[in-house]
Order: structure tokens, then sequence, then C-alpha cells
């Protein structure tokens, strides 16, 4: 009995130490949390009362973590609390730096809004890509400059698959593309928490050759499409080509005008929408998690269809990674479209499409008029993908687009007149920019003799309202080379055009 109750004894005092231990470990929990944004908060103050100026130079992280006496770990979650709110950015090889918060713009609405069906071909006679400017200028074209692509990792795989895939070229591309491409795909966004099942990618030329065939099978000539106003020009350029017209949707830094849609599809003044949600171009802003959960709904409730252009997913500025509005479409009403056009290589012109409840509909079209995609290039991207190559490349390109646009939104700060109005991208590769009076018209063609090359604000509506507005790509490092053609030569050619 003695020893029994010895023992028993014994188990408290054991459940009373690991209890305390417990706590402990919560306590020290909850003090590295209090100290790491006690830390930031420091920070925030500094920045604030402009102690700190924007563009200052913050102490490396084992200088912040020897001079507050915390750990490395300590020190990395306070400049990371920072970086995702916007207050401080990093820039490779040189360390972390005090960003331009004071020009986040909050742009207008759609003034001129109206959901009467307009053509965009009477409207939009400007197309975005300059045909007439020779060679190439890195502001115009939304893209990553070869010196961020990998390059040697990706010969490397085009060469390794090309010794063992010769055969596959002798017999026509699967319609719906390689399995092991639509494997590698599914697993690669599962591990981004966005699942679907391999057998329901349709591979395709590119995002824009989904959304084409997406619009052909769901849609018929001088039916009226539902789109973000601003929206991106080539598909402004594709819906013209295709002869369907269009209401603007109006899309603000809050996010897209919900209600506006939805009387779209109540009153069936549209067959479709054609909507971007994340990272949009020009905007550059990303719809929040509710309204995308909105937009499956009102997809569902209104059985319409809405084809989601997603190109910029992957090239989120911050930390987390944004859902698309497909994960949580239930129903299947959605058609999500991406590639690797703005993430890899243009140039290999490969993107996919989740069709959804239209699969069907969507395959048929697609497997009667593209005949198949280039299967070597398939196979080399699944081989990309698989040796974890893809992903390296998206985890160091993110933190550099980042440094980028807030390298480009300090130049054009600096240089432009001060009623300018830039947006702070929360991902992508470009910038929107509106000045109060410019003509940008008249702006990109003057700009055009001089070689620089500008999105101007014309041809992303059939509007008005943008007129005073341009778009330029950030996708250029400011610094990589100083010369005539670099993207800070010309940035600062086009910022002194504007000037004068």
């Amino acid at each position: 009995m003695v020893l029994g109750l010895l023992r028993e004894q014994i188990q408290f005092l054991i459940k009373i130490r690991v209890q305390f231990k417990r706590l402990s470990f919560v306590r020290e929990q909850i003090n590295a949390m209090t100290l790491y944004e006690s830390l930031a908060q420091s920070f925030i103050d500094d920045i604030v009362s402009e102690r700190l100026p924007v563009g200052a130079r913050l102490p490396a992280l084992r200088q912040l973590a020897q001079q507050h006496g915390v750990s490395l770990t300590t020190a990395g979650k306070a400049y990371g609390y920072l970086e995702d709110r916007g207050w401080i950015y990093a820039r490779p090889q040189a360390g972390y730096f005090v960003a331009n918060r004071s020009q986040i713009a909050e742009f207008p609405p759609l003034s001129s809004h109206s959901l009467t069906p307009r053509d965009p071909s009477r409207f939009a006679p400007k197309k975005g890509y300059d045909s007439g400017l020779s060679g190439f200028a890195p502001l115009g074209t939304s893209l990553l400059a070869p010196a961020l692509l990998p390059e040697m990792e990706l010969t490397r795989t085009i060469k390794r698959v090309t010794q063992r895939a010769s055969q596959s070229m002798f017999s026509y591309p699967e319609a719906q593309g390689l399995a092991s491409l639509r494997q590698a795909l599914a697993g690669h966004f599962r591990d981004n928490h966005f699942p679907f099942n391999a057998d329901e990618l349709v591979i395709t030329n590119s995002s824009l050759d989904s959304v084409r065939s997406a619009l052909e099978c769901l849609s018929e000539p001088q039916d009226t499409i539902a789109v973000c106003s601003p929206c991106f020009s080539g598909l402004l350029d594709l819906l013209t080509t295709l002869k369907r017209h269009i209401i603007e949707i109006p899309v603000t830094h809050a996010g897209i005008d919900l209600e506006a849609l939805e009387t779209c599809f109540a009153q069936q003044k549209v067959s479709a929408a054609l909507l971007s949600t994340t990272h949009l171009n020009p905007l550059g802003i990303t719809l929040p998690a509710e309204q995308k959960q909105a937009i499956a709904r009102l997809a569902a409730k209104y059985q319409l269809p809405i084809i989601e252009d997603d190109v910029y997913f992957e090239l989120s500025h911050q930390k987390d990674k944004p859902l698309p509005a497909k994960y949580w479409d239930k129903d299947g009403y959605i058609l999500w479209c991406s590639s690797i056009s703005k993430t890899l290589a243009p140039g290999l012109r490969l993107g996919w499409c989740l069709p959804g409840r239209y699969f069907d509909q969507f395959y048929g079209h697609h497997s009667h008029t593209s005949m198949g995609i280039n299967s070597l290039v398939q196979a080399c991207i699944a081989e990309f993908i698989l040796c974890g190559d893809y992903r390296n490349h998206i985890n160091k390109v993110r933190p550099i687009l980042q440094s980028q646009a807030h390298q480009y939104r300090q130049l054009l700060a600096e240089h432009l007149p001060a009623s300018a109005q830039i947006s702070a991208p929360q991902g992508g590769l470009v910038l929107w920019i509106r000045i109060p009076g410019l003509e940008t018209d008249q702006l990109a063609d003057e700009a055009q003799k001089i070689g620089v090359d500008i999105r101007r604000g014309s041809c992303f509506s059939t509007h008005p309202d943008y007129n005073d507005c341009l778009r330029i790509n950030c996708g250029w490092p400011l610094y990589l080379e100083i010369d005539s053609d670099s993207a800070q030569a010309q940035l600062l050619r086009l910022c002194q055009l504007i000037n004068h």
C-alpha cells in the first residue's frame, strides 16, 4: 500500500513537471513573439517619424541580432513581419531597405461605368503592342529579364530529356497533354495547397490560348463577356478578334465591384465572365479571398461560366501565396487558365486549363483546333518541375521581383511630378501609373521615337477613364547594367519626357 501511494505521488510529480515544461515552452513562445513584434514596431516608429527615411539601408540580420541581443531567428522574424506589411523590402545580396509606403495610390474607380455592352473594336482602337518599335525595350512587354531565368538548369534539363525522348518525336502528341506533365503540375500545385486531379487538366499553348478556347466553346460571336476594368490589353485584343462585346466591371485597390458583376449575371446581360483575380494586370492587386469565394458562389448561383486568367498566380511579392478563385469552386463553373509564360520562358509556349464541368466541351474544342502541343517541350517542363528546379526558380525570383518593384517605385517617385500615383503591386511584373492631365496616347508616340516602349492607358479599356494612365514592366533589374538601352536609362528618359 505504501508503495502504491509512493508510486501515485511520483506519477503526480511527473505530471506537474511535464505541465511546467509545457507552460515554460508556451511562455517562451509568447515572449519570443512579443520580442520580434516589439523589435519590428521600433522600426515602424522610426520609419513613421522619418528617423529612417525611404531607401535607408537597415542592419544586416547578424548585426541586428547582436545590437538587440536577440537570436538570428527573432531578427529574421522581425524583418519578415516588416516585409509582409510593406514597411521594408529585401534587395538580393544587398540587404534590407525602407520601402516607400507614402506613394501607395488609391486609384479612382471607373467614372463612366455602365452595364451597356460595348464593342472593343470600336472603342479601343489602340492595341497594346507597339509593332512600330524597332528592337526590344524592357519597359513595354510584361516579361522577366533573361538574367533572372534559370538558363543553365533549363538547358541541362532540355539536353537530358532530348537524349532519352527521341521516340516521342515520331508520333503525334496526346491531345490532352502528356500525362507526366499533367501529373507534375498537379503535384506542384498540390504542394501550394491548390489540389486537383491530373486527369482534370488540359495542356495548351499558353494561358491566352486557354482563354481563347474557353471563349470559343462557351460563347458565340456578338455575345457579351464581363471583364475587369482596367483589363489586360491582350485580352481586349483577343475579344476584338473573336467579335465578342464586353461589359467592364470596375476594379480598384479595394477589389472588384461584385454588385455590378451580379447585376450582369442576374439580368442575363453576359454569356460568361473573363476575370483575373491574382496580381491583376495592370493594377497589380489581388482580390481578397472573400471576393474570390463570392465570385465562385455567383458562378454557381447563376450557373454561368467564369474564365479565370491567372498567369501571374505564382509571382507573389509576399511570403504567402494567394489561392485562385478556382480553389473555392465546388460546382465546376470556373475555368482556371495559366502558363509558364511569365514565370519561366514565354518562348516555350506552354499553358494549361482546368475546365471543371466544361471539360468535355473544352477538350473537344481544343483537340480539334490545336492538334496537340509539342511533346518535347511538355516532357522538358515535366522534368524541370519534377527535379525541383522550377520550384527553386520561383522561390528565388519572387523576392527579387519584390525588390525590383520597390526600386522602380522609388525612382519614379523621385523623378515624376508630385501628382503622380504609382501602384504598389502585391505580385506580378507591372506597375500602373496615373498622372492627372497627362495624355498618354501622345506620350507613347513620343516615347516610341526615342526607343522607349510603354503601354498607354487607353488600350486597357473601352472607356476614356485611363487616358492619363500608363503601364510599365518592372521585370527587368534596374541596376543590372548601365547603358543607353538599360531599364534604368529608359525609365529616366521616360520621366524626362513626362516632365517636359
